[in-house]
C-alpha cells in the first residue's frame, strides 16, 4: 500500500486582505473536501497574527498533483501575490515514525 502524502503550508496574509483570505479558506476547504482522495485538510490561524497554516493529507501524491489543477485551487493560488505579505511556505511532509 503506498504512503499518503502530506503537505504543510504558511500563509502569510498582508492584514489588509485577511477578511477576503478568509474567505477565501473558507470556498478552498468546501470544494477541496469533494476532492478525491483527500483524507485530511485543515486550515488553523496564528493567534493574533495575519498567518494561516494549512495541514494536508492525500491518499497519495497523485491525488494531491490532481487537486493543485483545479481550477478553482489555481485561482486561490494567483491571487496570493495580492493577499499575501511573501510567497507561501510549503513543506513536504514525511511519517515520523
Amino acid at each position: 500500500m503506498p504512503e499518503q502524502f502530506a503537505l504543510c503550508v504558511v500563509f502569510h496574509v498582508r492584514p489588509e486582505h485577511v477578511d477576503e483570505f478568509a474567505s477565501r479558506v473558507g470556498d478552498n476547504i468546501a470544494e477541496t473536501h469533494k476532492d478525491a482522495g483527500v483524507v485530511f485538510f485543515k486550515y488553523h490561524k496564528v493567534a493574533g497574527e495575519p498567518t494561516w497554516i494549512l495541514y494536508e493529507i492525500w491518499e497519495s501524491e497523485r491525488h494531491s498533483d490532481l487537486h493543485r489543477q483545479k481550477p478553482d485551487v489555481r485561482e486561490f493560488f494567483a491571487q496570493s501575490s495580492r493577499l499575501l505579505a511573501r510567497e507561501p511556505e510549503i513543506y513536504r511532509l514525511e511519517p515520523s515514525m
